[in-house]
C-alpha cells in the first residue's frame, strides 16, 4: 500500500490555510491489507462477467420523528437499509466489476501484442480522492517506454475501436483518437489496477498518501512496491 502521512494529529493554522507539507520522511509505509486493500499478489483475470441489471431508482425509507422523540431531543433516524437498497448497491457494484473485466479483457492482449510485459502505475492523494497513473511499461527486452509513446503505439494499433467494440468507451466527438487514448493510458487504465490492490476509495481519508505497484501482464498480478519513490502528481511533499 502507500507511504501515508496522517493528519488527524497536525496542528493547522489559526488563519485556516494550509498546514505546511509533510517531507518524504514523515511517510509510514503501510502494507495493502493494513490500509484496507488486498493481500499480494492481487491476481486478475481477463474473464467477463455476463451483464448485470441496471440498478433502478431507490428511496431510502425514513421513519420521522414522534412527537415525543421530538420533545425528548431524540436524534433524528437514518435511512433505514431495505432490501431494495441493498439490490441497487449490489447491482451497482456488479457494474463496476464488469467495467473493469472489460477494460482489463480488451487492454492486456493489446499490451501484449506489443510487447508489454510490465507496468509501472503511481498513485497518490488523500482527504477527497485517490489519484493513479502510468509512469512506464516494460518490455519483453527489458527496454521502457513513457506512457506517451505507449499512447502512441497504442494508437497506431487501433486501440480505440477494440475499445469501443468491448464496450469500454465510446468515440468522443471534437477529440482526436490519439488524445483520447492518451487519456485512458494516463489515468483510466491504471485505476482499475488501483482498486484492486487498494480498494474502492482509496486515497479518501485524514491523511495524505504515495506509491507504486507493478501490474506483471504475464503472471496476470498487481503488486505494491514498498521502495516508491516520492514521486506525486497531486499533492505535495517538501523537499
Amino acid at each position: 500500500m502507500p507511504f501515508v502521512f496522517d493528519q488527524t494529529e497536525i496542528e493547522w493554522p489559526d488563519d485556516e490555510s494550509d498546514p505546511p507539507p509533510p517531507r518524504a520522511n514523515q511517510f509510514v509505509y503501510l502494507p495493502p491489507p493494513e490500509f484496507g486493500g488486498a493481500r499480494e499478489p492481487v491476481h486478475f483475470t481477463l474473464d467477463i462477467p455476463p451483464e448485470p441489471p441496471v440498478p433502478g431508482p431507490v428511496t431510502p425509507v425514513i421513519t420521522r420523528p414522534s412527537l415525543w422523540d421530538r420533545l425528548w431531543g431524540r436524534r433524528l433516524p437514518t435511512a433505514q437499509v431495505t432490501p431494495a437498497v441493498k439490490t441497487t448497491a449490489e447491482a451497482w457494484a456488479a457494474r463496476e466489476v464488469l467495467t473493469r473485466q472489460r477494460l482489463i479483457a480488451v487492454t492486456v492482449p493489446a499490451l501484449r501484442e506489443l510487447g508489454v510485459q510490465r507496468l509501472y502505475c503511481r498513485y497518490d492523494g488523500g482527504n477527497d480522492e485517490g489519484f493513479s497513473w502510468l509512469d512506464s511499461a516494460t518490455l519483453h527486452d527489458g527496454s521502457r517506454v513513457d506512457a506517451d509513446a505507449l499512447a502512441q503505439r497504442l494508437t497506431e494499433q487501433r486501440f480505440l475501436d477494440r475499445l469501443i467494440a468491448g464496450g469500454v468507451m465510446n468515440r468522443i466527438d471534437g477529440t482526436s483518437e490519439r488524445d483520447q487514448i492518451a487519456s485512458f493510458v494516463r489515468d483510466w487504465m491504471c485505476t482499475e489496477w488501483a482498486t484492486l490492490l487498494l480498494g474502492r476509495g482509496y486515497g479518501t481519508g485524514e491523511y495524505v498518501m504515495y506509491g507504486a505497484f507493478v501490474v506483471d501482464l504475464d503472471a496476470c498480478s498487481v503488486v505494491d512496491d514498498p521502495r516508491a519513490d516520492p514521486v506525486t502528481s497531486n499533492i505535495e511533499i517538501a523537499r
